[in-house]
């Protein structure tokens, strides 16, 4: 499934269709200036899925920091139609092989423990629990979970 689609870094006309998906998916959501800022912002990538045939076409995003040798992953979303098919799975998995190649020795991210489906795909990728937010996501009050994940090194070639 994955082959049906293609990651690109996202430019500033893809923030319109970045903040539709992020309106179908949060309750609690970032703004359109937020992901513009992402954008400028010397630390963060922004990346997102289009399908293989319709480059222009965003269904999914994945916004990452690379700072100290860490990749925190502070935003990912598919927009609800193209759930089911790998786009989360695809991103995270661009993502931290960029993210590795910029320097990333481990990664990072914070999430609701009542999400189960982010939870099940975070585990599958290798995250581990290390610890909890309490009252972390204020529309709700609850806590987050921080997951980790040791990122091996990049394969270097030997002469």
């Amino acid at each position: 499934m994955t082959g049906e689609f293609r990651i690109r870094p996202a430019g500033f006309a893809d923030v319109k269709a970045i903040h539709r998906i992020e309106t179908l998916s949060f309750l609690t959501r970032w703004s359109r200036w937020s992901f513009y800022s992402e954008l400028l912002n010397p630390l963060s990538t922004t990346l997102v899925a289009t399908p293989a045939g319709d480059p222009s076409r965003v269904v999914g995003y994945l916004v990452y920091w690379v700072a100290a040798g860490e990749m925190h992953i502070l935003n990912l979303a598919v927009h609800p139609h193209w759930r089911r098919r790998g786009v989360a799975r695809l991103l995270l998995t661009a993502g931290l092989g960029r993210a590795r190649g910029q320097g990333a020795r481990t990664a990072w991210l914070e999430v609701r423990p009542s999400n189960r489906p982010a939870l099940a795909l975070y585990e599958s990728l290798g995250f581990v629990p290390v610890g909890r937010r309490p009252g972390y996501y204020e529309d709700t009050g609850e806590d987050a979970l921080i997951l980790e994940l040791a990122l091996a090194p990049e394969e270097t070639e030997t002469p």
